[in-house]
């Protein structure tokens, strides 16, 4: 209700109040009016005529706006801060309509297969080696650093070579103090095969190595492994028994700080 107007009749009603009450915009036009009923308001009587009538304001109380996730009760204005326009409705509504996605645009590019990470801001690449297969569920990840820091490194390492001394492995001294390792060597000449588990542990002049599992498919192991240290670099080398012969050696290799 937003306005009220009275008028005072002459004649045989002289003396007579009739009350008439419209909205601004002229509709309804209710007259003349002998019970004003008030809903969502509190209309008081001052005396002497008069009454004072308080409306509720807002339509019906306060708003809870929610994403599914978080909620905010009691809420009486909503404000967008970027990507909206708000335009009336009218009778109470407003039209809010999203015009932008919020995240800004992405660049880089993603090969199908390849595991994409954020390079940049807003912009993402890929690695050849970080790899998905969706029909073996296998994820292919050539090193992997874990624990507080990344204090341990997981990787492994492939060569094939021939030769009286292989090196099968080197590591960064000034980062890591040991490593243990799971070694395969196939005898590509022979079809033989060795598995060798060894532990190394360096103390920045020496390399200190312990083979403490051995097994091979001949009838003697294929060759043996030695550790040397120097430049900061701990090296793991296999000497074959038969240097003339082609060896493939592959090792999987748990590496801890210093």
């Amino acid at each position: 209700m937003a306005g009220i107007r009275t008028n005072r009749y002459t004649g045989s009603d002289s003396g007579a109040s009739g009350l008439r009450i419209l909205e601004l915009d002229g509709s309804p036009d209710v007259q003349p009016v002998t019970t004003i009923y008030v809903s969502n308001g509190t209309l008081t009587d001052d005396g002497g005529g008069v009454v004072t009538l308080t409306t509720g304001g807002g339509g019906g109380g306060s708003l809870t706006v929610t994403d599914g996730v978080t909620s905010v009760a009691t809420t009486t204005t909503l404000t967008f801060l970027s990507g909206a326009t708000v335009t009336s409705g009218g009778a109470g509504l407003a039209n809010v309509t999203i015009t932008a996605g919020g995240g800004g645009t992405i660049t880089g590019t993603a090969t199908a297969g390849l595991v994409s990470y954020g390079s940049a801001p807003n912009a993402i690449t890929e690695e050849a080696a970080f790899a998905y297969d969706a029909t073996t569920d296998i994820l292919s990840v050539p090193t992997i650093d874990f624990g507080t820091g990344g204090s341990r490194q997981l990787t492994s390492n492939s060569i094939t070579a021939t030769g009286a001394s292989i090196s099968a492995s080197t590591f960064d001294g000034t980062v890591f103090r040991s490593c243990k390792y799971t070694i395969q060597v196939t005898n590509n000449t022979t079809s033989e095969y060795q598995q060798t588990e060894l532990l190394a542990i360096h103390n920045g002049t020496n390399l200190y190595i312990t083979v403490y599992a051995n097994i091979y498919t001949g009838v003697s192991a294929l060759g043996n492994f030695s550790g040397t240290y120097a430049a900061n670099t701990g090296t793991i080398s296999f000497a074959p028994i038969t240097p003339a012969n082609n060896y493939t050696i592959e090792t999987i290799e748990w590496l801890t700080e210093i």
